[in-house]
């Protein structure tokens, strides 16, 4: 998973991009291989006046296609990050959800199918009295 952290109209320190890309290590990690890229970008809205102006866009691209886009607003870069973290953890979640039932019941049914077939060859071959 590469992670890519962008800042406009803001500084951030080393120790400050450091503890955001973690957090997002923490946050998706659990995705492991299914993540290909989580983009993450913070802007000061309103400069150095102050105030709930901090935002922060994460998009993460999967490897099986699709996007996941969160976005949030905070006080400082931390506690915006720290909320949008945890929201995108749980979006991911939910996609890799969407994505993984169609096939899971399409199996299911095929799986019962070919069960319903023993069964019913078996008691076909009773009905017979094969053995």
């Amino acid at each position: 998973m590469k992670i890519i952290i962008k800042a406009h109209q803001l500084q951030l320190s080393r120790d400050t991009s450091t503890s955001m890309e973690r957090r997002l290590r923490f946050a998706l990690g659990r995705f492991g291989e299914s993540i290909k890229e989580v983009t993450v970008r913070l802007t000061d809205l309103n400069g150095p006046k102050g105030g709930i102006d901090k935002e922060c866009l994460i998009v993460v691209k999967l490897r099986k296609g699709g996007e996941v886009i969160v976005q949030g607003s905070g006080k400082d870069c931390n506690t915006t990050l720290n909320y949008c973290a945890g929201r995108v953890g749980r979006s991911v979640e939910r996609e890799m959800n969407r994505n993984r039932k169609a096939p899971i019941r399409k199996m299911r049914s095929m799986q019962s199918a070919e069960q319903e077939a023993v069964l019913d060859g078996g008691r076909i071959g009773e009905l017979l009295d094969i053995k």
